[in-house]
């Protein structure tokens, strides 16, 4: 029931931007004369997008296993005013591994993780702001015993896990052109107490038009 609050409302505050500002466009757009509409492209849909992305590269390895991730997370914001916008995220990991398996051979698999999510935004400064987001990710990995990936049948046990995640946090942005990169701290409040991971998320990534 908390997670179906918090997604209604991120979907919530969506929708009421959204609809505000198609009013205040309408209104506007009703006061001019159509000559002035026809040379003003100004308060166009596209004109309040901006567009960004998040990635990972990494490495990791030990006596048995080695590991190899990349992956790609691009987002569309939607400006409701110069400080608020909203918009979806996608996530895309894929995780390449080769290790010893537990009959003793050598084996490589690539599992590939999504996630799917709605977030917020809001300029505190002009290079500061706070960021909300939902997410929906579903994660797959192998299975190991004793630090060697399970094989069952001559192939590594794979296991898929879905879950939600809300995060909230802060960022900062270099918005000192139409290009910025950005780096921005989160925490998960919705983290499974049985959970091993961190509840701290680091994410690195580069923005257009925010």
């Amino acid at each position: 029931m908390k997670k179906t609050s918090l997604l209604l409302l991120l979907s919530t505050l969506f929708l009421a931007g959204f609809s505000t500002d198609l009013h205040a466009q309408s209104k506007k757009k009703k006061s001019s004369s159509k000559v002035d509409q026809y040379f003003d492209d100004s308060g166009k849909f596209s004109d309040n997008l901006w567009y960004g992305g998040n990635f990972n590269l990494g490495f990791s390895g030990n006596g048995s296993t080695n590991l190899f991730s990349f992956g790609l997370a691009p987002m569309v914001g939607y400006k409701i005013t110069e400080e608020w916008s909203v918009g979806p995220r996608v996530a895309f990991d894929v995780n390449f591994y080769k290790g010893y398996g537990t009959d003793g051979r050598i084996y490589k698999t690539s599992p590939t993780s999504y996630s799917v999510g709605m977030f917020t935004r809001y300029k505190v400064f002009p290079s500061i702001f706070a960021h909300v987001e939902y997410e929906f990710e579903n994660a797959k990995f192998p299975g190991f015993l004793n630090g060697l990936m399970y094989v069952e049948n001559g192939e590594v046990v794979t296991f898929q896990e879905t879950r939600d995640n809300f995060y909230v946090g802060a960022g900062y942005n270099s918005g000192y052109s139409i290009w910025g990169y950005e780096i921005i701290f989160l925490y998960n409040v919705l983290l499974p107490e049985d959970s091993v991971e961190l509840p701290f998320f680091f994410r690195f990534g580069i923005t257009y038009n925010f």
